[in-house]
């Protein structure tokens, strides 16, 4: 369950909420969220992050040169609109790829690189932190850059229930992380991602899911939502949107109580689909609610809603919001391949 409190602010500070905004980039709202709720901790934290953060020293002297152009990038990705009122929008695409050319810019100077692009940029990257031990993962999360830097990975073998039989697959423990892109950046190390689907196997955060093994956090929401992907990677090449809608459908269909969909309403944004997660969540939430309606369900959206709030709506109407997720999925699945 998110985590829910009192405090001297005008709203209760739930963790979801908190974790949603910043999961849809929404910085400023972000700030205002933490400020209503009290929450001064928080909210000087990630101001100090967005406006000076200190430099990286994480022992390895060569590699914090690069990881502080990353953090630069992400300083100017999410420092944007702060000073902007709430009712005026930012083109944060457009923030991304200007902040996108100066990491270029920075990692040509730090890697002595002149006129190299990102690509290459990252492939130089990597072969420094491997020289040095460790393990570097570059790339786009989410619409934005930032890479994943660890130390020591360890492998257990699962077979995993999914809607279309069982997958069996190889999950890769990562410990001792310097850098996990920036969501982990923007909250300080609060949230981030889990991990991620490859075709050898799937790779997972240790410390993420440290004490949840036998919860649905870890059995569902990550087991379960990258083995769909391992899964899926025998199909037709997917999107990324796809591929996030597609697993956390499956979360839908297996989560037993509401703090699944719950976070589904929070982190939803059908506004940007570079933001694959923030995207599919709004996408699963409309399906979901568009399905209800079909059933004689009056207001679906209002449904889900209330059940998402209030534990007895959840428990009456559990299994019907499973069944609608379970057509979307399947509905998805015959789409995909009636297009192979």
């Amino acid at each position: 369950m998110s985590e829910t409190k009192e405090s001297p602010g005008t709203a209760r500070y739930q963790r979801a909420e908190y974790v949603g905004r910043l999961v849809r980039a929404d910085i400023p709202g972000t700030l205002r969220y933490l400020d209503a709720c009290g929450e001064s901790e928080r909210a000087d934290a990630l101001r100090q992050r967005l406006h000076n953060p200190p430099a990286y020293a994480t022992g390895y002297p060569a590699l914090d040169p690069i990881l502080d152009a990353y953090q630069d990038y992400f300083r100017r990705c999410f420092s944007a609109g702060l000073e902007a009122p709430p009712d005026v929008p930012f083109n944060l695409k457009a923030v991304e790829r200007e902040a996108r050319k100066a990491l270029e810019r920075d990692l040509q100077n730090v890697l002595d690189m002149p006129g190299a692009d990102l690509d290459n940029l990252e492939d130089t990257a990597r072969e420094k932190a491997q020289a040095l031990g460790l393990h570097f993962l570059g790339g786009d999360t989410q619409g934005f850059l930032g890479p994943y830097v660890w130390q020591e990975t360890t492998r257990t073998d699962y077979e995993v229930e999914l809607p279309l039989g069982v997958e069996t697959l190889t999950v890769f423990w990562m410990d001792g992380f310097l850098m996990r892109s920036w969501l982990d950046w923007l909250s300080g190390g609060e949230t981030g991602a889990g991990g991620w689907a490859k075709q050898d196997g799937i790779y997972c955060v240790r410390k993420a899911y440290e004490g949840d093994l036998d919860k649905p956090a870890f059995t569902i929401s990550f087991l379960k939502h990258e083995a769909q992907h391992h899964a899926d990677f025998r199909r037709e090449k997917l999107s990324a949107s796809d591929l996030e809608y597609r697993a956390k459908l499956v979360e839908m269909i297996y989560y037993p109580d509401a703090t699944f969909l719950r976070s589904l309403l929070i982190s939803g944004d059908l506004s940007n689909q570079d933001n694959s997660h923030a995207y599919a969540a709004g996408k699963i939430t409309a399906g979901l609610a568009a399905w209800l309606d079909t059933q004689g369900v009056v207001g679906g959206a209002a449904l889900l809603e209330k059940a998402a709030q209030d534990e007895d709506a959840w428990e009456e109407h559990r299994e019907m919001i499973r069944k609608g997720a379970r057509v979307l999925f399947d509905a998805h699945t015959e789409m995909v391949e009636s297009a192979i």
